[in-house]
Parts: structure tokens; C-alpha cells; sequence
């Protein structure tokens, strides 16, 4: 580092520190005003209950019983979801201004870097403290464990685990193999916290051999062993877990220097440009474009040149053949709707075993997981329905016929992803998971359709969702319409069909609806006018770029 360089940086900050300072200082306040407010009054309900007993010291034998699976599978979870944004933002995330002026300088990466990386070092440790303290909180309410032994055994063990988690947020952004290594590892990492979930909710205490490979599983395991040994309950070696834990937090962060002031530009500012999309399309509640800007951010490849398949003539064909296309160059897409639909399919059959209430909450959110299953297989269609160019210069008839066309293929994917799951769970328990799968399919395609479809909120919307929260709720019903109709007819059907057996048929609930939906997605599909074609066929300006 230069004399000119410390001199650049030092002026940058004289310049710039004063106004970043209070917006800092704003945010942190209003930070800390809504964690007084919101998890210390929590906080100090379940002080009190150490004394004076509740709820909590009532079902301390459930509470004891699902420590083992419940810590680790939040921990994973907590996890997951940090790895999944280092994906295509990372914890090293630089303002739009510095990505643009400053990175092209030949000004200290390291130095340019820093502020960033502490703060989001920062905040993951307060996540991880709030986590600890939380639990903490629970183990002693419960009567398991004094507050100073919950304490002790649980924010120590939860903010290493929260650092740990920080320094492999900055390798997979800086290293394309761990960035790899992290998108096979989240689906099946989501895929067993929902089967921990799913055993939790069935009750019972948990089989020594689940319960011992959960807990060494990983450092989320290693995190909760102290906890679990504070709580009474049998684990053996969790002094080693510790000491483990331990050493790799600290082993993680020795290279977390060299790994920040070698972060590429080119990284650096595409994450940056993301972020900003985002953040803009969440502001203007334009769902599809803060997914294409991490989509665009995470690196994913584009889609293989599939030499062997010949381009069909007929135009019905070529739809089919673009749909298949689209998936087979993408085949994660297929592997996340096989494992959203084994969750699905797992949560209902943990619903089989529960009674009212309950069973319709577990049976939406398997529902949801269905349809978000169905809404991975629908990216050909998407892009039509965003430009409907693209298929009016070669489809011979209406628009939406062609928006009808995108349901074959994407209905048979979701078909052939679910029978893997659907035939087992049909033949080892009493859930017609076939007869659900066929009947719901095209109703989650259908729904899916409806809102690749869905044309721009009007301003009116937009304004009210800017003056007020009902204006927020209308906007998002506005976004959801199929999605929240696929989920309630989808509920309503495994309901019967869980409940009541084969006299009142799924088929009968979904396909009507599925009827219902498509016409829905025909009307929505842009018509084009009487001399549309024409002006495309003559003005070559117009025609969207291949």
C-alpha cells in the first residue's frame, strides 16, 4: 500500500464518514428499538416464568423430547439460508457508487472491503446471540437447566457456530467449487430438516441412533450437544463437540483476510447490481424481477445446446419441444421439484396423524411446497408470457392457445418427479399419494400458468401499497390469486381424500378447478391485434433478439 492509496482512502473516508456514520447510527437504533420491543418483551415473559412457572415449565417433558431434533434442524436451517444468500449477494456486499468508481482503482481491496465484512459479520453474530439467548431462555423457563448453565451452554457454542457460518458465507463467494458444493448441498440439507420437522410433529421420544447422527452430523450438531448435556438429556462427548466446534470456528477465520482482499471485481460487482435489482423489484413488488436478478447473480449456467434433438415442424411440436428443452438443459429444476415434492408428500402424511386445526395447516404447507414444485417447471412459459413476440412470429394461432400449450410438458415433469416419492408412500402407508399426485398435477400447473400470466399491478395498487398496509395485503393477493387458489383447493382435496377415503374423489375437487384456471390463464394471455404479425413481419427493429 502506497502513501497515495492511504492518503485516496483517508480522503474518502474525511468526505464520506460523517453521513454514513448517522445513517449507521439511525439504523442501528431502530434495530435495537425493535429488538427491546419485540424480543425483550419475550425475553422477560420467560424470565419470569423461571420463577413462577407457565407453559413452558408445564411441557417440559415434550420440550426435553424435542431438543435434540428442534435445535439442530433451526441451526441447519439458519444455515441454509445464509449460505443460500452468499450464493448471489454474499456477506461482502459493496454499495452500487463503490462497486462502480472505486473497485476499477488500484486502491487496497482489503481495506475497501472491511467495513463490509464486519458489518455482515456483525449481524450474523447478533442473529446467532438473539438464537443462544433465546434458547437459553426456553431451557430454563422449561426447568431443564438453571438460567446461568442455559446461558452458558448455549450463546458461547451458538455464536461460533454463527461466525463459522460467516466465514463459509465469504468462501462460497469467493471460490466457485464451494459455491458448487453449497447448491447440491441445500436441497438435501432443506430435504432432512423437514423430515425433522415431520418426526417432531408425529411426538415421541427419538431413537438413539437419529437422535446420536443428527447430533454429530455437523457443526450444527456439535452447536447443540453443550445445550442437550445442560438439559439433563444423555451426550456422550459433547465436550469434544465443543472443543470441535470450536477449532474449526477458529481455524475458518484465520484465512477470512485473504479470502476478502481477494474477492474478484467482476464478483463484487455483479452482486452489487443484483442486490440493487432486488431491492428494487421487492420496493415495486415485482416478484419476477428480484428473481431474475438472483437468478442472474448466483451464476447459474445457461441451458446446453442439446445437438441430438431435431427442431419439430409442427408449431404444437416445437412448443413441446422448447418446454422439454428448457428442462432438460436446467435438470436441477427437475431435482428441486422431486424434493419439494417429497416434502410434500411428507407433510401429509404427518398431517394423517393429527386432528383438526393442525392438519389443515400441515396440509396447506404441503400444499405450498406443491406448487412451489409446479412454479420451478415453468420457466419456458414465463418467458413467453413476459414477451409475447417471441411465439407470435411463429405460432400459427391465438396467444392464448400458446399460453395453453406451456401446460403439457411441465404437467407430465411434475408427474414423472413425483412417482419416485408418491409409489413408496402409497404402498408402505394409507395415503393415496398416487391418486393425489394425478389429481392435483394439472391444478398446480394450472395455477402456475395463472400467474406467469398475470399482467402488471395498475398504479392504483401501487400507490395504495405505499400509503398503507391494506394496500400491501391487496397487492400480494394481486400477486398470489392462483397460487392461493392452487393451495385451497389443494387442502380441501387431500383433506377428503384423508379423511373421508375414496367416495368424495380428489379429481373431483382439482380438475374442475384445473378447468377454472386455464380459462382464467386464456383470458389473462395478451391478445394480439389484427396487424400485430404484420408489423413484426415489416419492421425488423421490432422483433425481439433471438
Amino acid at each position: 500500500m502506497t502513501a497515495t492509496d492511504t492518503a485516496a482512502l483517508d480522503w474518502l473516508r474525511a468526505h464520506r464518514g460523517k453521513e454514513r456514520r448517522r445513517r449507521f447510527g439511525y439504523r442501528a437504533y431502530v434495530t435495537a428499538l425493535l429488538l427491546v420491543s419485540w424480543f425483550g418483551l419475550y425475553g422477560a415473559g420467560l424470565v419470569a416464568q423461571i420463577d413462577r412457572g407457565g407453559p413452558f415449565a408445564d411441557h417440559a417433558d415434550r420440550i426435553r423430547d424435542a431438543l435434540p431434533l428442534a435445535v439442530p434442524a433451526l441451526a441447519l436451517t439458519a444455515v441454509c439460508v445464509a449460505l443460500a444468500d452468499a450464493l448471489w449477494r454474499g456477506p461482502v456486499t459493496l454499495p452500487r457508487a463503490d462497486a462502480d468508481w472505486l473497485l476499477p482503482m488500484p486502491l487496497p481491496r482489503w481495506r475497501l472491503l472491511r467495513p463490509w465484512l464486519l458489518l455482515s459479520t456483525a449481524l450474523l453474530s447478533l442473529v446467532g446471540l438473539l438464537a443462544g439467548l433465546g434458547t437459553a431462555l426456553v431451557v430454563a423457563a422449561a426447568r431443564l437447566a438453571g438460567l446461568g448453565t442455559s446461558l452458558l451452554a448455549c450463546v458461547p457454542p451458538a455464536l461460533c457456530l454463527a461466525l463459522l457460518t460467516a466465514a463459509g458465507a465469504v468462501a462460497v463467494e469467493r471460490y466457485a467449487p464451494a459455491a458448487r458444493a453449497v447448491r447440491l448441498f441445500l436441497g438435501p440439507a432443506l430435504l432432512a430438516v423437514l423430515l425433522l420437522v415431520s418426526l417432531l410433529l408425529r411426538g415421541g421420544d427419538p431413537a438413539t441412533p437419529l437422535r446420536t447422527a443428527v447430533l454429530w452430523s455437523g457443526p450444527w450438531g456439535w452447536a447443540a450437544q453443550p445445550m442437550i448435556a445442560a438439559a439433563g438429556l444423555p451426550a456422550p462427548g459433547w465436550q469434544v463437540a465443543a472443543l470441535l466446534l470450536l477449532c474449526c470456528t477458529v481455524a475458518a477465520l484465520l484465512p477470512l483476510r485473504r479470502m476478502t482482499g481477494s474477492l474478484p471485481a467482476a464478483v463484487l460487482r455483479t452482486r452489487s447490481h443484483a442486490a440493487g435489482r432486488a431491492v428494487a423489484g421487492l420496493a415495486s413488488f415485482d416478484l419476477r424481477t428480484a428473481w431474475q436478478a438472483v437468478a442472474t447473480a448466483s451464476g447459474s449456467r445457461p441451458p446446453r445446446a442439446w445437438r441430438r434433438l431435431r427442431v419439430p415442424r409442427h408449431p404444437l411440436a416445437a412448443v413441446l419441444w422448447r418446454d422439454a428443452l428448457g428442462l432438460l438443459g436446467r435438470p436441477q429444476r427437475l431435482v428441486t421439484a422431486a424434493l419439494l415434492l417429497v416434502g410434500a408428500f411428507l407433510t401429509a402424511a404427518v398431517a394423517t396423524g393429527t386432528d383438526g386445526t393442525s392438519a389443515y395447516v400441515l396440509l396447506a404447507a404441503a400444499a405450498s411446497l406443491a406448487a412451489a414444485a409446479a412454479g420451478s417447471l415453468l420457466e419456458p412459459a414465463r418467458l413467453d408470457a413476459d414477451d409475447p413476440r417471441r411465439g407470435l412470429l411463429w405460432w400459427p394461432r391465438s396467444a392464448a392457445s400458446l399460453a395453453l400449450a406451456h401446460a403439457i410438458v411441465p404437467t407430465l415433469a411434475l408427474l414423472l418427479a413425483g412417482l419416485p416419492a408418491a409409489v413408496p408412500l402409497a404402498l408402505t402407508t394409507d395415503v393415496p399419494a398416487v391418486t393425489l399426485l394425478a389429481a392435483t398435477a394439472p391444478l398446480l400447473v394450472a395455477g402456475g400458468l395463472l400467474g406467469a400470466h398475470r399482467p402488471p399491478p395498475p398504479a392504483s395498487l401501487l400507490h395504495r401499497a405505499m400509503t398503507g398496509a391494506s394496500g400491501t395485503v391487496t397487492i400480494l393477493l394481486w400477486q398470489s390469486t392462483g397460487q392461493a387458489v392452487v393451495v385451497l383447493g389443494s387442502t380441501v382435496a387431500m383433506a377428503r381424500a384423508l379423511t373421508d377415503g375414496p367416495a368424495f374423489p380428489a379429481p373431483a375437487v382439482c380438475w374442475p378447478l384445473t378447468a377454472a384456471l386455464l380459462a382464467w390463464t386464456a383470458h389473462r394471455a395478451r391478445p394480439s391485434p389484427p396487424d400485430f404479425r404484420h408489423k413484426l413481419q415489416h419492421n425488423p427493429h421490432s422483433r425481439p433478439a433471438r
